[in-house]
């Protein structure tokens, strides 16, 4: 019979463990493509010339490829990253050209800042939601004048259904409804640090009754609420958001709006 060294049996054990268990490696279901592009106003300054710049990191749905297509439509009218690429570029181009196509004379970037413009776009996914999505998508654009602005846009999606929810699948009556509006305003005085009693013109509010936003997101916490800057406060004061806890507009939610989030995955009678 022969014999093997006991640290030779050990290391023939650990390399066919190591095979067995070894971990396959997938892709992933979401990825994200990164493009960056720059116009000069006047390819002839090279680097004295101002510019456009532009930046995109697009989020790409691999798999299922039906639901992969469904967002790609939404998101982008295409399933094509370089179809939509060329499409915000050309328009981007456009715009920037033809706002100072009358100047007869181009400055240097140093000279006027004001001509540096810029267009950045990233779409991500905020949160993953048993059988749904709520994508975040954000704009950071400067065309001109004193600042740039960033703005930013929800989409609730029902990936089974392949349908993308609004406000009123969730709310009955959601402009109309003063319980609910009136619990809105309370979370908007609480995110300006409003004492009780307080008008909302007292913070940082343009009134004391501030149009209510279609821009949403769901959570396990609660309905999330966003404003862009201008919308409801001045811009220095930037994008508002506010999450109204389930458990006080439970009573106004729909019944459909309820069996949306128990499909979600967010149980609101445990």
């Amino acid at each position: 019979m022969k014999r093997y060294p006991i640290c030779g049996v050990f290391a023939l054990v650990l390399l066919i463990c190591s095979c067995v268990s070894a971990p396959r490696i997938e892709k992933s279901q979401y990825n994200q493509w990164h493009y960056t592009f720059t116009v000069l106003l006047d390819p002839e300054m090279l680097n004295d010339s101002p510019r456009l710049d532009i930046a995109l990191s697009l989020l790409y749905m691999e798999y299922p490829s039906e639901q992969a297509a469904y967002l790609s439509e939404l998101l982008y009218s295409t399933d094509n990253f370089d179809v939509y690429k060329d499409r915000i570029v050309e328009e981007q181009r456009k715009k920037y050209r033809d706002s100072i196509a009358d100047k007869t004379t181009i400055p240097t970037r140093k000279e006027s800042p004001s001509y540096n413009w810029r267009y950045a776009e990233t779409v991500t996914v905020k949160s993953f939601l048993r059988k749904g999505l709520v994508i975040e998508r954000n704009y950071d654009t400067y065309s001109g004048g004193a600042h740039g602005l960033r703005n930013k846009r929800y989409y609730v999606l029902d990936m089974d259904e392949r349908k993308q929810l609004k406000i009123d699948d969730f709310l009955a009556n959601y402009q109309t409804d003063k319980r609910l509006r009136n619990i809105i305003y309370f979370e908007l005085g609480k995110y300006s640090k409003l004492k009780s009693g307080q008008k909302l013109s007292e913070g940082i509010y343009f009134s004391d009754e501030p149009e209510l936003s279609f821009n949403f997101f769901i959570s396990n916490q609660g309905l999330g609420l966003h404003w862009n800057p201008y919308q409801i406060a001045p811009y220095a004061h930037g994008n508002i958001e506010i999450i109204v806890p389930w458990q006080v507009i439970r009573p106004m939610l729909l019944t459909q709006g309820v069996e949306l989030l128990a499909k979600f995955g967010i149980y609101l009678f445990l």
